[in-house]
């Protein structure tokens, strides 16, 4: 029973391994994790807000300002130069409402995503992934960005050559990205080791009880038990990630969007893990009440 039980609890562990070595791993979940951060209004308004400081840093267009107000007017610099941030950030959030910036955002999170794994394989290609974590380039929606100013009726950023402004993006505010390398590591031998020792556990275990019923019952048991301590992690996790993710494009009620989003998955992955394990204890308890009712 003991080591059907240890089965229940390497089964659920190896689907936990496989699951978050699939987030890391995997491009597909990757990106459509990072996409739907742009369904979340939060995040929309982070993305835009600083697409437009940065943007108003790089352009000198406050300097500008300054440059034509001549003596005392030059007090006026600092109210203009926040209504034409004002104007742009209104401009950048229509513009990440857009397709055309979702498939560019797309683009960027596959890119970073590519660059981040060949930095932690040990490749040298650390082009996207920054000392301060991992970055996006969204300098390709700048053009689209001039239209929407043009089409809103701000001209002041006419004469300004956008597409020489490298905008660079720090998505996830982790220096200790790195670390990540240390996690796949462990992630890529505990899906191979896990899913044997479930199975080898299981099996002697099985070949060796007297009451496999109840053995059975034991490894239903254990992956409940898996579950749970699994869920008090990801709970007790969800602060702590959020701290990490916010600090650079993402605010706090962002990152927290985010770390909602990735929960959930967790939450619908551990769902159907229990639910398997409330089974099989279903079964084996069946099985169990069986053989005491045989004469």
């Amino acid at each position: 029973m003991i080591l059907v039980f240890l089965a229940g609890v390497s089964a659920v562990a190896a689907v936990t391994s496989v699951w978050t070595r699939s987030q890391l791993r995997d491009e597909d979940t990757w990106a459509a994790t990072s996409e739907a951060l742009l369904d979340d209004p939060l995040v929309r308004q982070d993305v835009a807000d600083a697409l437009a400081v940065q943007v108003m840093e790089s352009s000198g267009v406050q300097d500008m300002i300054e440059g034509v107000l001549p003596g005392p007017l030059g007090l006026l610099a600092d109210p203009l130069a926040g209504r034409a941030t004002e104007l742009l950030g209104q401009a950048t959030l229509q513009l990440v409402e857009t397709e055309f910036f979702a498939d560019a955002w797309d683009r960027a999170v596959r890119a970073s995503h590519a660059e981040l794994l060949a930095a932690l394989d040990g490749e040298g290609r650390f082009t996207q992934i920054g000392e301060q974590g991992i970055e996006l380039d969204l300098g390709s929606t700048l053009t689209e960005l001039r239209q929407v100013l043009n089409d809103r009726g701000v001209t002041i950023f006419d004469a300004i050559d956008l597409d020489s402004i490298d905008v660079q993006f720090l998505l996830i505010d982790a220096p200790g990205i790195e670390r990540v390398r240390d996690v796949l590591d462990v992630l890529d031998i505990l899906v191979v080791v896990l899913p044997i020792v479930a199975v080898g556990l299981a099996v002697v275990g099985l070949l060796v009880a007297r009451r496999r019923a109840w053995a059975v019952t034991a490894g239903g048991v254990g992956g409940l038990v898996a579950v749970i301590a699994v869920s008090v992690l990801v709970e007790g996790g969800r602060g702590e990630a959020v701290d990490q993710l916010s600090g650079g494009i993402l605010g706090r009620a962002a990152a927290r969007a985010v770390v909602d989003h990735v929960t959930t998955e967790v939450d619908h992955m551990l769902v159907v893990s229990a639910v398997v394990a409330a089974g099989v204890v279903l079964v084996g308890a069946v099985a169990s009440l069986a053989t005491l009712r045989r004469p």
